[in-house]
């Protein structure tokens, strides 16, 4: 489990400091996260197992990804600097491909250790949901993307946006497990039980 985790830590800081060099070239990072996810999709089609819960969850994120930044700069909660948008063009694809890399997460843990308990893939899952986005935005902050106006930060990042952080990608995944659920979607994360 350990390997698993500093493999993908090391996937994020890769990805934080692309977003934070990147930034202000909207439309080129856009397409580099684009590349970077269909490859994901790839991957797992060409594997067999690519699951209908990720690509949703990869949607709605994204999707929720956008309305939370939109109502954060609006309301000047934060703002992203040097381009001509209120939002960038990436953030869609960057709140999406944190929900896979998350995915990928569990789902490779899961498959090597598959006696895990509900118990600890829930602590897995909260550790996940507050680590890994945490480290993304530290990164690409300190690069100079964007600033928050909120106060008791820590490394620059809002309390109150670390718990909005867990609150919307845990609700994610509470919202794919029932789904999965009710609808009998075989996926080793959502619904382990089908497999």
């Amino acid at each position: 489990m350990q390997k698993i985790l500093i493999k993908n830590t090391i996937k994020l800081i890769i990805g934080g400091i692309a977003i934070g060099l990147l930034y202000q070239y909207g439309l080129l990072l856009a397409i580099l996260l684009i590349l970077k996810i269909a490859h994901s999709f790839y991957k797992n089609i060409k594997k067999q197992t690519l699951s209908i819960a990720l690509v949703i969850g990869f949607v709605v994120t994204g999707i929720i990804g956008i309305a939370v930044e939109h109502a954060g700069t609006s309301n000047g909660y934060w703002e992203y600097h040097d381009i001509s948008r209120q939002v960038p063009l990436w953030i869609f694809f960057a709140w999406g491909g944190a929900f896979i890399l998350m995915y990928q997460i569990e789902n490779q843990i899961y498959k090597s250790t598959p006696d895990l308990s509900d118990s600890s893939k829930k602590h897995l899952t909260l550790f996940m949901v507050a680590f890994f986005p945490t480290l993304g935005e530290i990164i690409a902050i300190n690069l100079g993307t964007w600033k928050y106006y909120v106060s008791y930060q820590i490394l620059e990042i809002p309390l109150a946006a670390i718990a909005a952080l867990i609150i919307i990608h845990s609700s994610t995944n509470a919202f794919l497990g029932v789904t999965s659920k009710k609808f009998g979607i075989k996926d080793m994360v959502f619904n382990p039980q089908k497999m």
